[in-house]
């Protein structure tokens, strides 16, 4: 008896002619493990003589398209059956709403790999450039430390240095964030330090888009909701559509003639991942294909909101403390909150206050994101308003589909505007709109834009502050607003395509557009049209691949004489075990008498990604030379010591330690380790490497064995982490230690002193096979063996394998000589083993002592 998979074991039927009918139908179904109302509904169909369908079933065991399925029934109290009289069996097929669940129900909210730990997590960038007269220097990092299990701090910092000859030097380092953070069962957290609005803005603090609150850097605590932990896979999931198949097949689901994806799934009830499909309410159409044959189609209703707002509850922040400005002067203390209420699955309110320098400000915001038929409309509204007459407005208006349309308009007035001094917290002063459309056109892309921008320019005040006097300071003094307003509209248009011909990839963008601007400034206007032409071509050889790059530009505008613009450069590749190198180069001229070349490389490997280029520009009357270089890395510290990492991370990371063979002589690869998909890492023996994660992010780490011409055995790896998925909080870091299993193979002839075939020896290094009649063996070792160790009846021989010739991870070693040995030579470590005392004790020749281990190569 079987149920879509699910088996109930062996039970007596009566089966005739006309129909078959089970003897024990109670049984039958509490064998299923259906719940008890599905027993209680079916056992009374269950307990008639049932139609055989026999005609229906796949015969004499072989599968063929469209055999072995009845659609399930529609009333909740009938049964339907077929009976394959080859295979003895009967298939059962009841109400949708009695099937078992396909799986555990996931659990909304991630919890933390059990096994981390904490450690320092830090990534950095280094800059370096320079030219004629200058030079400059800067230096980021960011990452996390973890504390305890919901606890780290996080932090970020950049290191600026510049000197211009003639004007001296300027430097400066700066700690954007530095924070202490704990999270509470997953749904709060609170964070103390100094910190800025980005996380409010992300599933680590909320979904708060407050576009015009004053929410600048502070120094102090914030208490608040998060949706780190919230299953975005899960979120991302509309309603459940599942599939019954009566065995293997694929399935392709289609939101009409559109193809939305293919599913290869096993026999039996199947629900189908929905995460990738587009939000929306809508009918997807399955089509079951077995053997490359379509067998049927299902329609089901489908529904999944298109906000992608991972957790509709409600969400709330509030922060207080010492606002920290560029110029590093006091400031009152400032107290900001905020709301967020989910009115509809597409609809969300947000309401935001805040208390600077003593003035007051309210944010109120509406958003809505809906997708209907495939059409994608989103849009937001804003009001602010502050105590100090300051208000604003901002609105924002989107819709997808074939064309692709974005309007947004904002509206500030704040102190500035009525000539006050201006500061780096006070609201701005500007009106802005701007709208864009796409589509395609011929198979092109049409673009249009447009955007007015009232703004007022500020001047510098006459007077420096103290803290403002120093050479190359970055910091603006205060600013004083001229009392004109300036106003600059622009309006382009554009056309690009790209197309593939004869191995090239040609592309090409034509446009025009138009400027003006007027105000106290004076006025201006620029009309003008532009056309760009790019040709590549990758080429890839055995060893490396080479892309080959020309373009030409050309632009005319209004005052401005026509130039024409070319440049023709290559870059070739190679990839490594560790990653790639790569050299490029490029030459560029124009019709008013420049010409330019550059040199560059880039690289990666286990250090981390490095680049250089170096460039020459000649014009009329004057030449220069450039350079500039730059790496980035990461690395992870804790209680296992220092891991080192190529790639840039987030905050977590997985710790890879690759086994140390006995064998010191093996070299190449031994293990290749992906992280979510992204490249893969390919580590050689002994080898320990960081792989940085973002941090609460589900991912999955998976390890494969690798062959490589290096290696003289063959490579198996197992070990802790292999195909594991892993969640890990800021701060944290999981040790993954890959196991290595290695496997020598040896084959050739034994032979005895006088060259006799050892027909039917067995080998006593390993428990393998006995001889072949011409002494032939094929032999699987862990290490590598210099001694082959036999018996043929009562006699002990060793044979020394020579490698004669290698081929991949096999060692040929052709006809192998063997000589007589005594018992109290064989190997300790060999005489040690179960099997090899029980051939002795047949043999009677246990008695002997053994010689130590290792014994083998001392005679």
């Amino acid at each position: 008896m079987r149920l879509f998979g699910r088996s109930a074991g062996l039970w007596p039927a009566l089966v005739t002619p006309g129909g078959v009918r089970l003897e024990h139908p109670e049984k039958v179904l509490s064998a299923l493990q259906l719940s008890a109302e599905a027993q209680a509904a079916l056992l009374p169909a269950l307990t008639a003589t049932l139609p055989r369908n026999s005609h229906l079933a796949c015969l004499d065991g072989a599968e063929r398209a469209g055999c072995g399925y009845l659609p399930p029934p529609r009333d909740p109290g009938q049964v339907e059956v077929i009976y394959n009289e080859g295979q003895a069996a009967l298939e059962l097929f009841v109400a949708r709403q009695w099937l078992p669940a396909t799986g555990p129900v996931r659990e909304r909210y991630h919890q933390p790999t059990v096994g981390s730990q904490n450690a320092l997590l830090h990534q950095q960038t280094i800059n370096l450039g320079g030219g004629s007269g200058y030079q400059s220097l800067s230096a980021q990092g960011g990452g996390a430390v973890g504390v305890a299990r919901d606890s780290h701090v996080g932090f970020d910092w950049n290191y600026n240095r510049q000197e211009v000859h003639g004007r001296g030097t300027y430097q400066r380092l700066d700690i954007n964030d530095a924070y202490l953070r704990h999270d509470f069962a997953r749904r709060h957290y609170v964070q103390l330090g100094r910190m800025d609005r980005r996380n409010l803005s992300s599933p680590v603090g909320g979904n708060f888009a407050l576009g015009m609150l004053p929410l600048d850097r502070f120094e102090g605590v914030r208490f608040g909701t998060t949706q780190a932990y919230v299953d975005q896979g899960l979120a991302t999931q509309g309603s459940p559509v599942t599939v019954l198949l009566g065995r293997n097949a694929r399935v392709d689901a289609y939101d009409g003639a559109r193809l939305l994806q293919s599913f290869y799934l096993d026999g039996g009830v199947n629900d189908l991942d929905t995460s990738r499909f587009p939000a929306g309410s809508y009918v997807v159409t399955l089509q079951v294909i077995e053997d490359g044959v379509l067998v049927r189609s299902e329609d089901v209703p489908f529904n999944k909101n298109g906000s992608n707002w991972a957790d509709q509850s409600l969400q709330w922040f509030v922060q207080g403390g010492r606002i920290v400005t560029e110029d590093m002067r006091d400031h009152d203390s400032s107290l900001q909150a905020g709301v967020r209420v989910p009115l509809h699955r597409d609809l969300a309110a947000t309401a935001g206050a805040a208390v600077v320098d003593g003035v007051g400000y309210v944010e109120a915001r509406l958003d809505l994101q809906k997708s209907i038929g495939g059409h994608e409309f989103s849009g937001s509204s804003a009001i602010l308003r502050g105590a100090d007459g300051g208000h604003g407005v901002q609105s924002q208006a989107s819709y997808r589909r074939h064309v692709s349309v974005n309007l947004f308009q904002q509206r500030m007035r704040g102190g500035a505007c009525s000539g006050q001094t201006y500061t780096a917290e006070s609201l701005g002063c500007l009106d802005s709109l701007s709208g864009s459309m796409s589509a395609p056109l011929a198979g092109g892309t049409v673009y249009l834009g447009y955007t007015r921008r009232t703004t007022f320019a500020p001047r510098y005040s006459n007077t420096m502050p103290p803290w403002l006097e120093q050479p190359w300071n970055t910091v603006p003094p205060i600013l004083e607003l001229e009392g004109e307003r300036r106003l600059t509209r622009s309006l382009q248009a554009s056309f690009s395509r790209s197309f593939q011909w004869h191995g090239f990839n040609l592309a090409s963008r034509v446009g025009v557009f138009r400027q003006r601007s007027t105000g106290n400034g004076g006025s201006g206007r620029d009309n003008g049209a532009y056309l760009n032409i790019s040709v590549t071509r990758l080429v890839r050889e055995p060893a490396m691949s080479r892309q080959d790059r020309y373009g030409v530009d050309l632009q005319g505008g209004r005052g401005a004489p026509q130039a024409l613009t070319w440049r023709a450069g290559q870059v070739r590749r190679w990839e490594t075990e560790s990653g790639f190198r790569e050299l490029g180069g490029e030459l560029n001229g124009g019709n008013q008498h420049r010409q330019g070349a550059l040199a560059s490389v880039r690289m990666q490997d286990s250090m981390g990604t490095h680049a250089a280029t170096i460039s020459r520009f000649r014009g009329p009357g004057r030449g220069e030379m450039s350079y500039s270089a730059t790496h980035t890395s990461s690395f992870a510290w804790g209680r296992s010591g220092l891991y080192w990492g190529s790639d840039s991370g987030s905050g977590a990371g997985v710790g890879v330690e690759v086994e140390s063979p006995e064998d010191v002589s093996l070299h190449g690869v031994a293990a290749e380790v992906r992280v979510s998909g992204a490249r893969r890492h390919l580590l050689h023996f002994g080898d320990r490497r960081l792989l940085p994660l973002a941090a609460y992010a589900a991912t999955r780490t998976e390890v494969q064995d690798v062959s490589s011409h290096e290696v003289a055995a063959s490579v198996h790896v197992d070990g802790q982490g292999v195909g594991s998925s892993v969640f890990l909080p800021p701060g944290r870091m999981m040790i993954m230690p890959i196991g290595i299993d290695l496997t020598y193979t040896f084959i050739g002839n034994a032979l005895d002193s006088n060259g006799v075939a050892l027909d039917g020896a067995r080998i006593l290094n390993a428990p393998l096979p006995s001889l072949g009649r011409d002494g032939g063996f094929v032999a699987d070792f862990p290490q590598r063996e210099k001694t082959l160790y036999l018996l043929q009846s009562s006699h002990l021989l060793e044979c020394p394998l020579q490698v004669r010739e290698k081929r991949a991870v096999v060692f040929l070693v052709g006809a192998v000589r063997c000589r007589p040995l005594a018992v109290d030579r064989l190997p300790m470590k060999i005489h040690q083993q179960a099997r090899v005392q029980r051939l002795l004790n047949e043999q009677n020749l246990s008695n002997a002592v053994p010689a130590v281990a290792g014994g083998g190569d001392v005679r």
